[in-house]
């Protein structure tokens, strides 16, 4: 229980890694508040008396106010944010359009920042931790996806710069790398392709270890990152890519 009594939240916690780490760190102890604008589809987890489901957009700040009150009020404080909303679409720089790139702009980068900027008085007072998901993305080029890179590198850069500020308050901040994972999400991103399950082979093979990850492997390296078994890290990237970013 490395967890016990950790007061949590998890955003885009209803599906895929989000998931997976609720599922994680309730088995560990941890008391958990899911903020999403999707809902629970687990009837296990919505009935579980250490879990909460509060429904919002990480991308409006009167959405994530109203959450993160609501949220902190029920856990009776906050040790763990765990900023894991976002999502992604194909696009080369000629083929993403406008839209579809301040739409991921402000999930997967305005995002963390509004979720981290009203919660961190919390995390202060608790001397918490902040746990960014971000991607090998961030880190290395990936064919057809600039916009999703580009957000990516921005919350690896945003960790940084938070780690670094707080870091004499007492609070943690860092992020999880993870490569290609089995997930909803790279389905119905797969499925925007001519060929999806040529597409999905191709991903997979690219992968040194043959396989892609799965979400309960991303969750491991979050319950780490937020356990005292990593006070002594902050300001790092966690790859968790089954050696994706070594070629």
């Amino acid at each position: 229980m490395r967890l016990n009594n950790y007061k949590t939240i998890v955003t885009g916690g209803s599906s895929g890694i989000g998931k997976a780490i609720v599922d994680s760190f309730l088995l560990e102890g941890a008391k958990v508040a899911i903020i999403d604008k999707d809902p629970i589809t687990n009837m296990e987890l919505e009935r579980n008396p250490n879990c909460l489901f509060v429904k919002a957009d990480v991308t409006k700040s009167a959405d994530i106010g109203m959450a993160a009150k609501e949220a902190v009020n029920w856990l009776g404080g906050l040790d763990t944010l765990v900023n894991n909303a976002g999502f992604g679409l194909p696009g080369t720089l000629l083929e993403t359009t406008e839209p579809n790139w301040h739409q991921m702009l402000a999930v997967n980068l305005t995002g963390p920042f509004l979720v981290s900027q009203v919660l961190m008085p919390h995390l202060i007072q608790s001397k918490g931790s902040i746990i960014m998901m971000a991607s090998v993305a961030g880190m290395v080029g990936i064919k057809e996806r600039t916009a999703y890179c580009a957000t990516k590198g921005g919350v690896i850069s945003l960790m940084r710069s938070i780690a670094l500020d707080y870091v004499g308050e007492g609070v943690r901040c860092n992020a999880i790398c993870p490569g290609t994972v089995d997930t909803p999400w790279v389905d119905r991103m797969v499925a925007t392709y001519p060929d999806p399950v040529q597409t999905k082979k191709q991903m997979t093979n690219r992968q040194p270890m043959g396989r892609l990850g799965q979400p309960h492997e991303i969750a491991s390296g979050a319950v780490y990152l937020a356990s005292k078994d990593s006070n002594f890290v902050t300001g790092s990237c966690l790859v968790i890519d089954g050696g994706l970013t070594m070629q």
